[in-house]
């Protein structure tokens, strides 16, 4: 199994954090590889929630198994190629008038001991995109304003606050 983490520090308070994030159909608005996002059944928020995020070769089926209300959620994921599984938990933590947003995600590669041997290559190429993974979020926060372009090409946004 996989295990990555990623942390940054919004400079805005928890609330108005879990507005935007829990607004789940508009992740589209911050992750740039997702070309269209909606909730297929009729939640379109909190435990039970389906939404889909249709990327360029695939599309996910995120099924929101937690959801604790103002302080996150864990969604498990179905249909990317390689992957067995793959569950994403996201906390939020006041820092006086900041929030530190935390995602942990767990991932097993399908092909029981031949994708085992996968794993190093795959934890490679995520970390290598990890350092400003969430700075499309908190742009989206901050400014208020759709992220449009590559996460590499934001400042490096902080990981502690």
């Amino acid at each position: 199994m996989i295990t990555l983490k990623s942390t940054v520090c919004i400079d805005a308070p928890v609330n108005k954090v879990w507005d935007y994030l829990s607004n789940i159909g508009d992740v589209i608005l911050w992750v740039p590889a997702i070309n269209k996002s909606y909730c297929e059944n009729e939640f379109d928020y909190g435990h039970g929630a389906i939404r889909i995020c249709e990327l360029n070769k695939f599309n996910l089926r995120e099924t929101f198994v937690e959801w604790d209300e103002g302080k996150g959620f864990k969604y498990v994921a179905t249909g990317a190629p390689m992957l067995e599984s793959a569950s994403n938990r996201w906390s939020l933590e006041a820092r006086g008038e900041q929030t530190l947003v935390t995602s942990y995600s767990e991932i097993v590669v399908k092909g029981g001991i031949w994708g085992r041997l996968l794993e190093p290559l795959i934890i490679l190429a995520t970390k290598l995109g990890l350092p400003n993974a969430l700075a499309p979020l908190k742009y989206h926060v901050e400014t208020g304003k759709p992220f449009v372009g590559n996460a590499k090409d934001l400042p490096l946004a902080p990981a502690f606050c």
